[in-house]
């Protein structure tokens, strides 16, 4: 299997520290593995951030970021099996956001109907045991909790904006971040993407 660029950067990098003895050499795959999704999130993340720029919605880009990574590292949900699928299907994504967050600011009901709709279905299912993170029933479970109490509290957050009469596209752009983690989480069960529970270790 060819190695992309970020894989031989990591190799090379993470081999001189190994050899450097920084690192334990037993670790040295974790940290390969570490290294490239870093990379990989700062491209993404970076990427988003100067198209945000581009249409001037800086500030209600960081707070979908904010809600997004906090729970999607949380719940898990779909992946793509290369960067390159990923990425190109992120900048789709965010571009397909800036378009409809427009549209339902001018719909809240419809925006809040299906807020209810990704809340209750993170709060059910929690969590999705993805095969690249294979983690253990007690994990499942921490993950699940952790999963519920985000989205509980980011609903409180959004909750709260709407109360206190904020921007509407703000509270489109957080209320997105959580609807978009619901889907992710929705297509991997649909595709079965997961470890099920009675295979963890």
């Amino acid at each position: 299997m060819t190695k992309t660029m970020i894989e031989k950067i990591a190799d090379d990098l993470i081999g001189q520290m190994t050899e450097a003895r920084l690192i334990d050499k037993d670790m040295e795959e974790r940290y390969i593995y570490v290294f490239i999704c870093w990379i990989e999130k700062f491209i993404t993340v970076g990427s988003i951030i100067v198209i945000s720029l581009a249409f001037h919605k800086l500030f209600p880009t960081i707070f979908f970021l904010v809600f997004f990574l906090e729970l999607r590292k949380r719940t898990g949900g779909y992946h793509l099996d290369k960067f390159y699928k990923c990425y190109l299907a992120t900048v789709v994504s965010y571009l397909v956001i800036v378009i409809i967050s427009a549209r339902l600011s001018e719909h809240p009901q419809w925006l809040f109907a299906i807020l209810v709709i990704a809340i209750t279905g993170i709060g059910l299912i929690g969590t999705v045991n993805h095969p690249n993170m294979h983690m253990t029933s007690e994990e499942l479970m921490e993950s699940k909790k952790s999963a519920r109490t985000i989205v509980l509290l980011e609903g409180c957050i959004i909750l709260g904006c709407v109360l206190l009469d904020a921007d509407m596209v703000y509270i489109s752009y957080m209320a997105i971040a959580v609807i978009l983690c619901a889907a992710l989480l929705c297509i991997a069960k649909i595709f079965k993407q997961e470890v099920r529970e009675n295979e963890a270790g």
